[in-house]
């Protein structure tokens, strides 16, 4: 196992990939991949140093980390960090599953998109900035505040995501090693998978809407086919059937996003002028 120890990519090559998702992640935002486009941007910065003879494993690699994907900048990533450490001990001959890659990333960037908002937009910045502030209206003209704001805001950013990135690529190098010595990355998987999968779920259930419009009314009373029948046999049925719907064209039908967001948009214009879809109250 100690070959296996050897590190394929150069110090000056992570640098790279991490000053790529630290300076870019927010500019090449589309609703199907989020951040998804600057993975395989970082990726791009290490992709030779893992698979320099073989475009079809570069591809696979690419095809793979350009899959959605929204966390928060600094907090997550490390994330991306192990993501780096495990495409690397795949590349040297480990039997590591692409799909316990994405499941991974897929599991922390709920939790840690949810620390870093609250810690960082919910603490860090609203005291900087009540500070910075007082600064700049001590006196007329004064802009130390804002340039004060500005510079710390920066480093501290960068100095976290730095930290957090080398951290993740450290400890998810050491940590399959460890995995794979004591047989238990089966457990991992699966694990991973199913926390996906309630990560997915909440998405769907906060994210997705959609309900039924259509109401019987007679002399007495008036029955509401989504309060009475649909959320007293399962809550939120339909944000979950809408989903399964785009799933299943996306990925059995294989139909273009466009085309999707096109078949919504027709649902939604029947829907609403027919009645049978309301506008969540």
């Amino acid at each position: 196992m100690e070959n296996n120890k050897k590190s394929l990519i150069p110090r000056a090559a992570l640098i790279k990939a991490w000053l790529v998702w630290e300076t870019f992640p927010q500019t090449c935002y589309n609703y199907e991949r989020m951040m998804g486009q600057v993975v395989a941007h970082m990726f791009s910065a290490v992709i030779n140093f893992l698979y320099k003879e073989d475009p079809s494993k570069r591809k696979e690699v690419m095809k793979r980390e350009i899959e959605f994907f929204n966390v928060h900048i600094e907090f997550g990533a490390c994330i991306l960090g192990m993501a780096i450490a495990l495409e690397e001990q795949k590349a040297m001959g480990e039997e590591i599953p692409g799909d316990f890659i994405t499941n991974l990333k897929t599991s922390l960037m709920g939790p840690l998109a949810g620390m870093g908002d609250t810690i960082w937009q919910g603490v860090v910045i609203p005291i900087l900035l009540a500070v910075c502030i007082d600064l700049t209206r001590s006196g007329d003209g004064n802009i130390w505040g804002a340039i004060i704001y500005a510079v710390v805001i920066i480093v501290a950013a960068y100095a976290l995501s730095y930290w957090n990135f080398m951290f993740g690529y450290k400890a998810g190098s050491e940590a399959i090693m460890d995995f794979l010595e004591k047989g238990i990355l089966n457990k991992l998987i699966k694990g991973a998978s199913i926390m996906g999968c309630m990560v997915m779920g909440g998405l769907i259930v906060n994210y997705v809407t959609a309900e039924c419009g259509i109401e019987i009314v007679s002399s007495t009373s008036t029955y509401s086919i989504q309060e009475s029948f649909l959320d007293a046999v399962c809550p939120k049925i339909l944000p979950l059937a809408v989903t399964m719907l785009v799933y299943y064209l996306l990925n059995k039908r294989r139909w273009s996003s466009i085309k999707v967001i096109g078949l919504i948009i027709v649902i939604g214009i029947v829907g609403g002028v027919t009645g049978i879809l309301a506008y969540p109250s």
